[in-house]
C-alpha cells in the first residue's frame, strides 16, 4: 500500500502555456506559437463586425454590434448594421416569374416564359385550416395538372 507522499506529483497546466511542478518548485514556460487566424471575411461597418470562423471543430458565422448609448434608436441602428453585414448571406424571398398567366388562384399560380422555355407553379399551403398537408399539396398539384392539359397545345415546345 502507497501512501499520499509516495504517488507522483504531477505537474499542473496553466492554460497550454506554463507547467508547475510542485515537487521540485520549477515551472516551465513555452511560448505561444504563430497560429492560423481565425476569422475569415471580416466585414465592418462602423464598430460593429462580420465574420467567419474557421476551426478544428464547428465553423460559424459572427457578428459583434456596437452603438454608441446616446443614440435615440440604439435597436433600429443595430439592426440596419445587421442588415448591411448580412447581406451576402441572406436569403430571399423568390421574386414572381415572367411569361404569360396560365392559371391564378388564392393557393396556386402557373407561369408560361415561352421565351425561357419554363414554366413557373407557386403553390401556397394553407396551414391555418384543417386537413393533411399531404391532401392539400395533392389537391393542388391536380389544379396545376388540369392547368396543363388545358394549355397543352400552348405548352409545346416551337416546331422548327
Amino acid at each position: 500500500m502507497t501512501s499520499n507522499r509516495e504517488q507522483a506529483v504531477k505537474p499542473r497546466k496553466v492554460r497550454g502555456t506554463a507547467t508547475f511542478h510542485d515537487d521540485t518548485g520549477d515551472m516551465e514556460f513555452r511560448a505561444s506559437q504563430p497560429g492560423e487566424p481565425v476569422q475569415r471575411n471580416v466585414k465592418k461597418s462602423g464598430q460593429s463586425s462580420f465574420y467567419e470562423t474557421e476551426g478544428a471543430g464547428q465553423s460559424s458565422y459572427v457578428c459583434h454590434l456596437k452603438v454608441p448609448k446616446g443614440i435615440a434608436d440604439p435597436a433600429a441602428e443595430m439592426e440596419e448594421q445587421l442588415q448591411k453585414l448580412t447581406a451576402p448571406i441572406r436569403k430571399l424571398e423568390p421574386r414572381q416569374p415572367r411569361g404569360r398567366l396560365l392559371l391564378e388562384s388564392p393557393a396556386v399560380n402557373v407561369w408560361h416564359n415561352r421565351k425561357c422555355g419554363v414554366v413557373s407553379v407557386v403553390m401556397n399551403i394553407d396551414l391555418q385550416t384543417e386537413g393533411e398537408i399531404s391532401a392539400k399539396l395533392f389537391n393542388l398539384t391536380a389544379e396545376v395538372n388540369k392547368c396543363f392539359a388545358i394549355n397543352r397545345t400552348s405548352l409545346l415546345p416551337p416546331k422548327k
